[in-house]
């Protein structure tokens, strides 16, 4: 992984932009849906995975920014 090109991190990226993205929507349908339920527990797994996302996209960003280097 350290010696994917660029482009390769961007695509990357981008598939994992895709996913926090139907995770967080997927939450927002259930916090909608399930608005009083007992269903917390299914929410909590949703949700954690929904932060695992974001953070491999964190890290993910940082990877590529450390890649391009400073704005020119």
């Amino acid at each position: 992984m350290a010696d994917e090109p660029l482009v390769a991190l961007k695509a990357r990226e981008a598939e994992l932009a895709r996913e926090w993205q139907w995770l967080v929507n997927a939450l927002h349908i259930i916090a909608a849906v399930r608005a009083g339920d007992s269903a917390a527990d299914a929410f909590r797994l949703l949700h954690d995975q929904c932060m695992t996302a974001g953070q491999r996209r964190v890290e993910m960003n940082l990877r590529i920014a450390m890649l391009e280097g400073p704005p020119t």
